[in-house]
C-alpha cells in the first residue's frame, strides 16, 4: 500500500510507501499518513493537550519512545529483532531490511527524541539525527507488537 504524501515509510523505494499492516490495525492506522500531511505550524497544535491527560499517559508514551528507539538502533546496527512487530509488519520490514537500514544509518546518532502528540492509537515523535530531523509514528497491536511504524523527513 502506498501513500501519495512525502512520508516515509520503512521500506520505503525512494522514500514514499507505506508496510501492509494487519487487518486490526488497518483501520486504527489508516488515517496515520493525514497526520504527516499537516503543515508544519500546525503540528505544535496538535501536541497541545490538558496537563492531566498527558501525565496519566505517560507511561504508554514512555514505552512508545523506547520500543522507537529500540527500532531505530536495531535497523542501524542491521541486528533487527523482528518479534517486536506483528507477523505482517515483520514480514515488510524483512523483504525490505537490506535497502532500509542503510537509510537509517546514513542518518547518523539520535540526538534527540520528541513525542508530539497522539493519532488513533499511535504516537507521533519527532526524531532528531546528527544528519537530518524526521518525524516517526508508532502503533502497537492488541497483542503489544508494534503494528505501525512509518517516518519521514520533519518538514521546514
Amino acid at each position: 500500500m502506498t501513500t501519495p504524501t512525502k512520508a516515509l515509510v520503512l521500506g520505503a523505494v525512494l522514500g514514499c510507501s507505506l508496510f501492509a499492516l494487519p487487518a486490526a490495525a488497518q483501520t486504527a492506522a489508516a488515517t496515520l499518513p493525514d497526520a504527516f500531511g499537516q503543515p508544519a505550524a500546525a503540528a505544535p497544535a496538535t501536541r497541545a493537550a490538558p496537563p492531566a491527560p498527558v501525565s496519566a499517559e505517560a507511561p504508554d508514551i514512555a514505552r512508545a519512545e523506547q520500543a522507537l528507539r529500540a527500532v531505530i538502533a536495531s535497523l542501524q546496527s542491521r541486528q533487527i529483532d523482528y518479534s517486536v512487530f506483528s507477523p505482517n509488519l515483520a514480514e515488510q520490514i524483512r523483504s525490505r531490511a537490506a535497502e532500509f537500514a542503510p537509510r537509517i544509518q546514513q542518518l547518523g546518532a539520535v540526538r534527540t527524541v520528541e513525542h508530539r502528540g497522539q493519532q488513533d492509537g499511535a504516537d507521533l515523535f519527532r526524531v532528531v539525527f546528527e544528519k537530518q530531523a524526521t518525524d516517526w509514528v508508532i502503533g502497537f497491536d492488541d497483542e503489544d507488537q508494534i503494528a505501525a511504524l512509518l517516518y519521514r523527513p520533519a518538514p521546514g
